[in-house]
């Protein structure tokens, strides 16, 4: 919990002394320590936003549609694995597969056991 508000208060202090630097810089028109050991990367980060940009102008509505379906299967595909390993970690505990049955409706139904539903429904032994 400490750790987050030591994050939280050390950014904040650091996005203010961001800001400052930078009106600093616009009043007086000199480049901060900041800028001018920014400036060495600038290339790299335009030549960067210009692919990406790019890359996002092929991206058309049929693309979108079919780059959404192969999203939407794997996120969907990994989800059905982690369900069928929790399912298969249950059921080979005895007391969970007696759940699952419970659940169900497999199983004994006795007078005291179940609900009203379920004694209503259940064939009588007569």
């Amino acid at each position: 919990m400490y750790t987050l508000i030591t994050i939280f208060y050390a950014s904040f202090i650091a996005m203010a002394a961001m800001i400052l630097l930078k009106r600093r810089e616009v009043m007086t028109g000199k480049p901060s320590i900041v800028s001018r050991i920014g400036s060495n990367t600038d290339h790299i980060f335009h030549a960067l936003f210009t692919s990406v940009g790019k890359g996002f102008s092929y991206i058309n509505k049929h693309t979108f549609i079919a780059l959404a379906h192969l999203i939407a299967f794997y996120i969907l595909k990994n989800i059905r694995h982690v369900y069928i390993e929790l399912k298969h970690r249950f059921i080979s505990n005895p007391q969970g597969k007696k759940l699952i049955d419970a659940v169900r409706g497999r199983g004994e139904v006795t007078d005291h056991g179940a609900s009203f539903y379920l004694r209503r429904i259940a064939p009588k032994d007569e």
